[in-house]
């Protein structure tokens, strides 16, 4: 009983305050929520606004002498009606085929001076934000002066002998007529008249000049196209209705909402959410019986949910935090009882702290030796990302998730820091340089530093380029955003020594299952490597090629089943001038016929390369072989491979024809794009 009288008071007082807080809103002279309404109404206005009737046509005339000219026109082309804008009147005006504005005495600041007898006002009045959104008559000395779009209207439809009786009703009705806005006008020169007045034929004339705008929903208006604008909506019977059934029906849906919300008050989170999504649904509702030709203000009844709604969740009970002390003792009670595995997933559960390191890392250690490396390298990665330099927990991170490197690097020349980075321990020595595992102290982050000493690769003539070219082409590197390449967080140049520091990945690179016994199944292959197309794909979409992808590039989490490609760019890194060694750059038994000739390189190039890489992880053998460099170069161009069938006769056939493809000798015959190679792969893994 207590609880459904505790829901209902706090319902009640949340509901009073909303509707409190609410009401301010609508005070003057601020009026935030008619504001917030006009707003709404100008912004679904904009939205696929209903095509112009082809029947009315602009004639844009600047000359006031120029009237008589365009109205001569008209009558030549059998038009059915002009109406202009422009105060002065014609010397003749015995009959309705030209209507003008009229003068309309409404005190001396809106007092309308024009030389009409027949026709409307041309006052149109302004909302609270200064923007004209409706079109309405005057009744004064006890006459209706209709608008100059409503005379327009009730002379068309009288011509039309009664096909328009809704235009007629419209054009004679007093009350405001909020407008609909129509897209753009068929809009002609008065001057092009002279030479071509076909367009007038049959059509409604509007004449006006551009000294005389008004403001609307659409922006700023010629007075012309705004009376287009009306007189449109009266004869397409177009409009926008205000309805107060449908304001109660918003405010009735606001307040059924806002009784679920209180149901659901001891979840902030779903408060919140549920608050959220009704206030969107009420304005895609308010959007879609706008395009049916009605409003409905619904800033109130959305007000009013989101006041209701933030003080039933600053209210709710917060959701329990998990039991952290309980964690501990199930993570060491599972440690204790050698579910080791067990105790990774509570451990993980638990932010490490000082104090946690040792018994954390002991339970790394023991993830280690029983051969569990991939969870013992996440315990590390944490332990690392607190402390650095805990014990030898660097060292032991770099030998669980890259266990090919090689353990003697050498210490004592590794520097102490890079930049801003930390370094903690080598990873291993390559082509480029030394990589080494390091920290940014900024924001605790391990990171991979790849280290360059550019001034051993090139010409000192070319330094100085070199080292601007590394700079740009790693920043360029450095814009690929893709799950399945690894990010490039800095680069940067310290002591004369260029670095790039990136995202250090836990894993084991694809060359480790490219042995014959150590292959993994053909449709896991397959999988992998069709991501990898797939961020090829993304790459070349960006003009960067890879230019060096093998097994050894591509690195693959079976913990996670997370895939990234490294070192991308790398190889056009330090290619920078000459090599001072004058070797080919890249890996040569991965390289394309073009690429080996010195030709320009393209995303034809990796995709070669993939295939390459593709033979490799099916057969454990590389498809081109020779016993020198002029030898293997020879092959890659000249020689058929053997089928990757013929290599391993327990795969299936249809993989010879991606394989064949892959390394065509022409790359017209190859795939066109990454996209088109990870489809065939992901197909023949189906069929497998």
């Amino acid at each position: 009983m207590d609880g459904v009288r505790n829901f209902r008071d706090s319902l009640l007082e949340a509901t009073a305050l909303g509707l409190l807080a609410t009401a301010t809103l609508f005070v003057p002279p601020l009026q935030v929520a008619n504001r917030l309404d006009r707003w709404l109404f100008d912004l679904w206005s904009q939205l696929a606004p209903p095509p112009a009737p082809s029947g009315i046509v602009l004639v844009r005339l600047d000359d006031p002498d120029g009237l008589s000219d365009v109205a001569s026109l008209a009558r030549a082309e059998h038009a059915r009606l002009v109406v202009t804008t422009q105060s002065r009147g014609l010397v003749a005006q015995d009959d309705a085929f030209v209507l003008g504005p009229i003068e309309v005495p409404r005190g001396e600041t809106r007092r309308q001076r024009t030389g009409w007898n027949d026709g409307g006002h041309l006052l149109f009045e302004a909302d609270l934000d200064g923007v004209v959104r409706w079109d309405r008559s005057f009744v004064e000395d006890g006459a209706q002066v209709p608008s100059l779009a409503q005379r327009a209207a009730r002379q068309i439809a009288s011509d039309s002998a009664g096909e328009l009786p809704t235009a007629r009703a419209a054009a004679e009705s007093y009350a405001p007529r909020w407008l609909r806005f129509f897209s753009r006008f068929t809009e002609i020169d008065a001057r092009d008249l002279r030479t071509d007045s076909s367009p007038l034929h049959d059509k409604i004339a509007v004449v006006g000049g551009t000294d005389q705008a008004e403001l609307t929903p659409l922006g700023p208006m010629s007075t012309y196209v705004l009376v287009a604008q009306a007189l449109a909506g009266y004869l397409e019977n177009a409009s926008v209705a205000v309805d107060w059934r449908g304001s109660a029906l918003a405010w009735a849906g606001a307040a059924l909402l806002i009784v679920l919300l209180g149901a659901a008050r001891h979840s902030r989170a779903l408060v919140c959410v549920a608050s959220l999504a009704a206030a969107l649904a009420m304005l895609a509702l308010g959007t879609v019986v706008f395009r049916a030709g009605l409003w409905l203000p619904v800033t109130g009844p959305i007000a009013w949910l989101a006041i209701v709604g933030g003080v039933l969740a600053a209210r709710a009970p917060r959701t329990a935090a998990p039991n952290l002390d309980q964690e501990l003792v199930n993570a060491r009670r599972a440690v204790a009882s050698g579910e080791l595995v067990e105790a990774w997933t509570r451990y993980r559960q638990i932010s490490p702290t000082s104090a946690l390191l040792p018994e954390i890392y002991d339970l790394a250690c023991e993830l280690d030796s029983g051969g569990k490396d991939r969870y013992a390298a996440d315990l590390f990665h944490r332990i690392a990302q607190v402390d650095g330099r805990f014990r030898d927990v660097a060292r032991r991170l770099v030998r669980s998730t890259q266990p090919q490197s090689s353990p003697a690097l050498d210490h004592e020349q590794m520097p102490t820091s890079m930049g801003r980075y930390e370094l903690l321990e080598p990873i291993g020595r390559g082509a480029m340089g030394f990589v080494y595992l390091g920290r940014d102290p900024k924001i605790n982050r391990i990171v991979a530093i790849k280290a360059v000493d550019l001034a051993s690769e090139v010409e000192p003539n070319e330094l100085d380029d070199a080292r601007k070219n590394f700079l740009r082409e790693a920043e360029i590197a450095g814009q690929l955003s893709h799950p399945n390449i690894v990010t490039i967080f800095d680069v940067g140049e310290t002591e004369g020594i260029s670095y790039i520091a990136m995202e250090y990945l836990k894993g084991r690179h694809l060359s480790e299952f490219a042995a014959s016994d150590r292959l993994l199944p053909p449709a896991v292959v397959l999988e992998l490597l069709s991501r990898t197309a797939d961020a090829l794909d993304y790459a070349h979409a960006q003009n960067i090629v890879h230019r060096d992808i093998k097994p050894a590039n591509i690195m693959y989490d079976s913990v996670s089943d997370g895939l990234k490609i490294t070192d991308f760019g790398i190889a056009r890194l330090i290619d920078v001038g000459r090599t001072r060694t004058g070797i080919v750059l890249g890996t040569p038994a991965f390289m394309s016929p073009e690429q080996l000739e010195g030709k320009n390189v393209n995303g034809h190039t990796d995709l070669f390369a993939l295939g390459v890489s593709l033979y490799q992880l099916l057969t454990g053998q590389l498809p081109f072989r020779g016993a020198s460099m002029t030898k293997l170069m020879f092959v890659i161009a000249n020689e058929p491979h053997q089928s990757v069938t013929a290599v391993r006769a327990d795969l299936p056939e249809h993989l010879n024809a991606i394989v064949d493809r892959a390394l065509a000798k022409d790359p017209a015959d190859r795939f066109q794009s990454g996209a088109e190679m990870a489809a065939a792969m992901r197909s023949a893994a189906q069929a497998a």
